[in-house]
C-alpha cells in the first residue's frame, strides 16, 4: 500500500487521503523506468541502453534535490536518492564505454 511506504521516500509530510493518487503516480514512474532499460537490455540495445541510463539517473538526482529544498530528511535524500542515482550514472556510462569498445571489435 503506497501510504505505508510513503515516509521511506523522505519528505517531511505525505500527501493526505485526497492526493494519495501522487504516491500511484510515482509508483507508475518508477515501474515504467525500470521496464525502459529491461527491454533495451533485452534486447541487446546497449548504447540506448547506456544513453536511458543516464538520463533515467535525472529522476533520483531530481528526487534528492526536491526533498532537500522541502525540509526533507537529508538522510535519505543522500542516501538513498542521490546514491541511486549515483549507480544509474555510473552503469549508464559503463554500459556507453560497453558499447563503443563492442563496435570498435
Amino acid at each position: 500500500m503506497p501510504l505505508q511506504t510513503a515516509p521511506g521516500f523522505g519528505l517531511p509530510a505525505w500527501p493526505s487521503p485526497e492526493a494519495a493518487g501522487f504516491l500511484n503516480v510515482k509508483g507508475i514512474r518508477d515501474l515504467a523506468t525500470g521496464l525502459v532499460p529491461l527491454a533495451l537490455l533485452l534486447t541487446g540495445q546497449r548504447r540506448a541502453l547506456g544513453w536511458s541510463q543516464v538520463i533515467i539517473s535525472l529522476i533520483p538526482f531530481g528526487d534528492a534535490a526536491i526533498i532537500l529544498a522541502r525540509g526533507g530528511s537529508t538522510a535519505t535524500a543522500l542516501g538513498v536518492h542521490a546514491l541511486t542515482a549515483v549507480v544509474v550514472l555510473l552503469t549508464g556510462i559503463l554500459q556507453l564505454r560497453i558499447s563503443v569498445i563492442s563496435q570498435n571489435r
